[in-house]
């Protein structure tokens, strides 16, 4: 079951919604955080989060609303631009 106390409702966002997440995002200490948003805006939210960052992503659809899952992502500290390869 969803905890609802990870939830950021933000379906009333319609401008700045990108800072908006961002802004919470940055509030949070949990390993994951559900967002919600209203449908229909998919295509942004990946080209905004989609790769890169702190955080993965996952979309699922939902009845009147779209909920978006942030993981954190694990840092690697030790050797950030991976030349340990080469």
């Amino acid at each position: 079951m969803i905890s609802q106390s990870k939830d950021i409702d933000l379906k009333h966002v319609t401008c700045g919604l990108v800072p908006a997440i961002m802004t919470e995002l940055g509030r949070r200490d949990e390993d994951e955080v559900h967002v919600l948003v209203r449908q229909g805006i998919q295509d942004e939210l990946w080209n905004s989060f989609g790769s890169g960052g702190d955080w993965e992503i996952e979309i699922q659809e939902d009845l009147f609303h779209d909920r978006i899952i942030f993981r954190r992502i694990e840092k690697k500290s030790l050797d950030p631009l991976n030349l340990m390869d080469f």
